[in-house]
């Protein structure tokens, strides 16, 4: 029997052969046309993405911790204005603004000296250190006032109650000129310390001005 190239072709499994005697692949499948499969990496996009993002979390989270701490600790004065019993209204003046001479090595701290404040139109006319940097903070600022003794007395009874602070004390002062009133106040401070503010108002002159001071005491407990 003579064999030709077709009864090759359909013998049982083996490859055709061309007519130059070359096996021909029939395998169509698309790893067989295009090779192997190469080796792909995994993407890192996705962890990095994650650890991105936690970033931003943490970020922003330090930045509202932060804000939070600052306003807790440095407290904007918003008190503007008392109304005292007789009806009269005295505006404010921040006590970091009328202060300010007494200030020293971020003493008072600000959540003192941003709970005080001072009635507006009082004009300035000394300071007193009585610490000299030796000992717990103590110092005074001296003020007049176009108000009368009874209204300044009036005024600052109701703007430290107002601000915070405990009023201890009104009456009449330990120390001072004959008639001179003293309100004695405390509050406690994120220092670990507690603070008074005693303001001594004095007579009424009679040229219309009232003397007054403001003295800032550090003092190691609340009494």
């Amino acid at each position: 029997m003579t064999t030709s190239p077709d009864t090759v072709a359909s013998d049982g499994g083996a490859p055709p052969v061309d007519p130059t005697g070359t096996a021909t692949d029939t395998d169509d499948s698309p790893e067989a046309q295009s090779g192997p499969r190469g080796f792909e990496p995994m993407s890192v996009k996705g962890p990095a993405l994650i650890v991105l993002g936690l970033a931003v979390v943490i970020l922003l989270g330090g930045v509202v911790a932060s804000a939070f701490s600052s306003t807790s600790s440095n407290p904007t004065f918003g008190l503007r204005q008392v109304t005292l019993p007789d009806g009269t209204t005295v505006a404010l003046a921040a006590g970091s603004v009328k202060l300010h001479s007494i200030v020293s090595d971020e003493q008072p701290p600000a959540d003192i000296l941003g709970h005080l404040g001072i009635p507006k139109g009082s004009v300035v006319t000394g300071t007193v250190n009585s610490d000299q940097n030796t000992e717990q903070f103590d110092r005074t600022v001296d003020f007049t006032s176009q108000l009368s003794q009874d209204q300044v007395v009036s005024a600052f009874s109701l703007l430290l109650k107002d601000l915070g602070w405990q009023v201890v004390y009104t009456g009449a002062a330990p120390q001072g000129t004959a008639g001179t009133t003293e309100v004695l106040a405390k509050r406690g401070s994120s220092d670990g310390f507690y603070w008074e503010t005693g303001v001594v108002v004095s007579p009424t002159t009679p040229t219309g001005t009232t003397p007054y001071s403001v003295e800032v005491i550090q003092t190691p407990d609340g009494n």
